[in-house]
C-alpha cells in the first residue's frame, strides 16, 4: 500500500493549480488523528483533471451522491474555472474564491498512478452430446462439459485519490487543513461515467460509514 501524503493548505492551493493548467468502499483511507469538526456547511468537489469532460463527470457525480446523503456539496467547476488566468491562480485570490464562496470544506479527487498489468478471462464453457445410453427399455442422449482454455489480456489500473481539507476559520497560506484521505483502483473501466461512478460510489460509502462527513 503506498503511503499517504500528509497535504498541507498550501499544498491544497497547489492542487487546485495543477488542476486548472456489500456496498463498494475505497481500498485504502486514513484519518487524521484528532478530527473531530465533522459537519459542513458547504463542500465543494474538486476533481483534478486537464480534461474537462473527466473534471464534469467526476464532480457531477461525487455531488450527487453527497446531496442524497444530506450533504451540501457542489461542483468545484463553478467558482475555479478550468482555464484560469495567472492572477486568478494566485493564492490570496484561491483563498478569496474560498471565502466569497462561504466553503467550510473541499474534496479533491485526482489520478496518482497508472499500473499496466494482465487480467485472466476463462475460456467459455458449452455442453454438447456425446452418444447414447440405455436404462432398461428406454435410450438417452449423454452430453459432456467442454471448457475452453483461458487467456490472459492487457489491463490497466487507475489509481484515484480523494481528500477532504477543513477550511473552517481562518484560512492562510501554509495552514495544515487536510483532514481524510482514501485511494482506489478502477480497473479497465468501460467508459468515462463508468469510471467517475465506480470511484465516486465508493468515496461516498467510505465517507459515510466512516462518519468522516455528517449530514
Amino acid at each position: 500500500m503506498k503511503s499517504f501524503k500528509k497535504y498541507s493548505g498550501y499544498l491544497f492551493i497547489a492542487v487546485l493549480l495543477s488542476t486548472l493548467s456489500c456496498s463498494p468502499k475505497l481500498s485504502s483511507s486514513f484519518t487524521k488523528e484528532g478530527y473531530t469538526d465533522k459537519n459542513y456547511s458547504k463542500i465543494a468537489v474538486v476533481a483534478i483533471s486537464d480534461n474537462l469532460s473527466s473534471r464534469l463527470a467526476f464532480e457531477k457525480t461525487a455531488v450527487d451522491l453527497l446531496l442524497e446523503n444530506g450533504i451540501n456539496a457542489v461542483q468545484g467547476i463553478t467558482m475555479f474555472s478550468q482555464n484560469m488566468s495567472d492572477a486568478e491562480k494566485q493564492p490570496s485570490n484561491l483563498i478569496k474564491i474560498i471565502k466569497e464562496n462561504n466553503l467550510e470544506g473541499v474534496i479533491t479527487m485526482g489520478l496518482v498512478d497508472t499500473k499496466d498489468g494482465h487480467r485472466y478471462e476463462p475460456g467459455d464453457t458449452y455442453t454438447v452430446p456425446a452418444g447414447y445410453y440405455r436404462v432398461g427399455k428406454h435410450l438417452y442422449r449423454r452430453y459432456i462439459t467442454l471448457n475452453e482454455p483461458g487467456y490472459y489480456v492487457p489491463s490497466k489500473s487507475y489509481v484515484i485519490e480523494a481528500v477532504l481539507y477543513n477550511l473552517k476559520g481562518e484560512l492562510t497560506e501554509g495552514k495544515d487543513t487536510w483532514v481524510w484521505t482514501g485511494e482506489s483502483s478502477i480497473v479497465d473501466p468501460s467508459s468515462l461515467q463508468s469510471a467517475a461512478k465506480s470511484f465516486t460510489q465508493k468515496m461516498n460509502n467510505q465517507i459515510i460509514k466512516d462518519g468522516i462527513i455528517l449530514p
